[in-house]
């Protein structure tokens, strides 16, 4: 996907369902509005917890599958595995009882890693070594455009004589 593609895509909203609190993947269990405090389900745990709405909200981190990273950071979902293996790259987070990942277990990443994982894959060269060891690659988003991809920003572009795209302005939401 070409750097025009990439930012007029929309943007990816992350899971609905599960999130990251305090490092651990959890699920709402019960909400209770009228007095602020709600159930969540922690997954690594496997157990409920209570917490505030208010303490919920402002600590709490989207999660992403490792489709959805891949697409973030402009990579195929197939290339990631091999990233992982060759430990370029953390591994997700399943979502079974340990954080253990398995077959047909969905594992997760969280915003923090998703920009830990751009700013890894921006110093990652791209094809065969070059000879002044400078690194080639064109195709990571920078921090302004992952930003925007994942919903929290507005990112405003030029086009230059020469036919790229370059961002001018952004706005954090």
């Amino acid at each position: 996907m070409n750097r025009e593609q990439y930012n007029s895509a929309p943007p990816i909203p992350g899971s609905k369902k599960v999130w990251f609190l305090n490092g651990d993947l959890v699920r709402i269990y019960h909400f209770n509005r009228s007095n602020g405090i709600m159930s969540v389900y922690n997954i690594i745990k496997d157990q409920v917890e209570s917490c505030l709405v208010t303490d919920f909200k402002r600590n709490r981190e989207r999660a992403y599958t490792v489709g959805e990273t891949a697409i973030l950071v402009n990579r195929h979902k197939k290339y990631m595995p091999s990233l992982m293996k060759r430990g370029v790259i953390p591994e997700p987070m399943g979502a079974q009882k340990g954080g253990e990942r398995g077959w047909q277990v969905r594992c997760y990443y969280s915003e923090s890693q998703v920009r830990d994982i751009r700013d890894i894959l921006a110093t990652y060269h791209i094809g065969r070594p070059r000879k002044d060891k400078l690194v080639t690659n064109d195709i990571t988003p920078s921090p302004q455009e992952l930003t925007r991809r994942m919903g929290d920003g507005i990112l405003t572009y030029t086009r230059t004589e020469d036919g790229r795209f370059v961002p001018v302005w952004s706005e954090s939401i």
